[in-house]
């Protein structure tokens, strides 16, 4: 495909000096509302954003209030091919920190910053990809089916836009989630379950300097039992985290109050329950050792999905890739996007790769080469579904 490679790379440079840390995305919202406007599309911007917010406490919606401001941007194109299966791309419009004030620059063909923010490509890459791949399809006037562009909020904090994306906003069979680190030729077609945890355990408050004896360390609980788990990566499908103590008040009053904060990862979900049981039963020990109580609370954030190649959403991604002129590989994921919510709305869904390295960092750099094949990769995704269709009449 004769792909105008200067517009793509155009693009990102243009997407990345667009300030849109996660809560703050509209800017990136008003840009894509336009774009896809002038390109000819039916778009709406839904109301994730305030529906979200309700599951903010009070602070935090506060700080973070614009996310009431800005929900999901979704287009719609209709096909021209009668029979084509109806395809959704999706990417994030939010990035993590430090976001603003990017300065891309390009170095051998790498895209990268001054070292002082990170550059953006996740997901920006994704973005250009698909933007892209819209411009191609309208101006070489390919044949497709009905296609549709979800671009969602909050994906780095929550996966917040794709949690509370409607069902009856999905009119497509399968979801390509552009927001893969690493090249455009992976194809992420497993991913966990994601289950967070906070053990709150109470101690007993006493002047640290004048009877600590009578007090009781909270703090100290916590540690004795956190020094009985195994953490970070358990086996080839489950990792384990704690990422949060938060306990005390000053350093002169025995601490009352310890709260500890953490999550277990699997893709096998009997190894999960296991892994959730054995951190509840550390906790709950070291309590009795210490003659105190806690309170347990877990909450499931997202739920992981497991395709093969045998899957239609896989097939078709897989020979998108060789239309790029890649070899396809299927590979796993340990963390969460929001695949793993298209895919429990009953959506098959795979995660692709956009090129991003050492993404979340300011050490952050794509291959102007991988945000070519990223974009060539939609294409070839669209051209698969629709060959086997014939032309309306």
């Amino acid at each position: 495909m004769q792909l105008n490679q200067q517009q793509v790379v155009d693009r990102f440079l243009e997407l990345v000096k667009i300030d849109t840390p996660s809560h703050e995305e509209r800017p990136m919202a008003d840009y894509l509302l336009r774009t896809l406007q002038e390109f000819g599309l039916e778009v709406h911007e839904d109301n994730a954003g305030e529906r979200a917010s309700h599951g903010f406490d009070k602070t935090t919606v506060e700080i973070l209030g614009q996310v009431r401001k800005t929900g999901n941007v979704i287009a719609n194109l209709t096909g021209n091919l009668e029979g084509a299966p109806a395809l959704m791309f999706t990417a994030h419009m939010d990035t993590v920190v430090p976001a603003k004030g990017i300065k891309p620059q390009i170095q051998n063909g790498v895209i990268k910053t001054d070292g002082k923010t990170i550059l953006g490509a996740d997901d920006r890459a994704g973005i250009t990809a698909i933007l892209e791949a819209i411009r191609f399809l309208k101006e070489n006037d390919v044949k497709h089916g009905d296609l549709q562009f979800v671009f969602t909020i909050a994906e780095e904090t929550g996966l917040y836009g794709s949690l509370y994306l409607e069902p009856q906003e999905i009119k497509s069979q399968y979801a390509f989630v552009m927001d893969s680190g690493g090249p455009p030729d992976t194809i992420i077609t497993m991913a966990p379950t994601e289950v967070d945890f906070i053990a709150r355990i109470y101690g007993k408050a006493a002047h640290s300097g004048v009877n600590p004896e009578d007090g009781l360390n909270a703090i100290s609980v916590a540690a004795d039992a956190i020094s009985q788990l195994k953490l970070g990566r358990i086996d080839e499908e489950t990792t384990s985290n704690i990422g949060i103590i938060q306990g005390g008040e000053r350093t002169n009053i025995v601490c009352d109050r310890c709260e500890v904060h953490g999550e277990v990862r699997s893709r096998n979900d009997q190894k999960l329950s296991e892994q959730l049981a054995k951190i509840r039963t550390a906790f709950d020990m070291a309590c009795q050792k210490w003659g105190t109580k806690m309170d347990f609370e877990e909450q499931k954030i997202y739920l992981g999905f497991n395709l093969n190649e045998d899957d239609e959403v896989v097939h078709l991604a897989m020979e998108g890739v060789r239309r790029a002129g890649l070899e396809p590989k299927l590979a796993p994921r340990g963390g969460g996007s929001d695949t793993n919510n298209f895919n429990a709305k009953g959506i098959p869904a795979v995660n692709l790769g956009v090129g991003a390295t050492n993404d979340h960092t300011v050490e952050e750099s794509l291959k102007v080469q991988d945000l070519i094949d990223a974009t060539r990769l939609v294409i070839g995704i669209i051209q698969t579904a629709a060959e086997r269709t014939g032309v309306k009449s």
